[in-house]
């Protein structure tokens, strides 16, 4: 009777990750995931701010991109609306960030509708 057991567990993997799907903040990334960093991580955080979080966590976010058209800089959007460089990142308290993302320059460009986009990060707050 193992049978039962095994297909309940698989409903309920299969269930789980379904209703997450499509809900961008309940996105829980491994260790392993770079590109995101989550309201849990910030909380066991030493950092006041997001910039000096990413600073000794994520340096690799603050550099921008060199493309043939020349050096882009990264953007920080504020939920959906553009905020400015990166030192903007330094008014962003730890505790008001549900979820960061990076996207690199293609991707921001698809993500923002923007042509002239370098890599962006995106701060959706609480």
């Amino acid at each position: 009777m193992r049978w039962p057991r095994v297909l309940f567990g698989a409903a309920l993997a299969l269930a789980t990750a379904c209703s997450r799907a499509g809900d961008p903040v309940a996105i829980t990334p491994s260790r392993g995931d770079t590109k995101i960093v989550n309201a849990e991580e910030l909380a066991s955080a030493v950092h006041m701010n997001l910039y000096d979080y990413l600073v000794a966590e994520r340096p690799r976010w603050l550099r921008g991109s060199q493309t043939s058209l020349g050096a882009r800089q990264v953007m920080v959007f504020l939920d959906e609306t553009r905020l400015g460089g990166i030192q903007t990142l330094k008014n962003v308290s730890t505790n008001t960030v549900r979820l960061a993302r990076y996207f690199e320059a293609s991707a921001a460009q698809q993500r923002f509708n923007g042509k002239d986009l370098g890599p962006v990060i995106q701060v959706i707050t609480k």
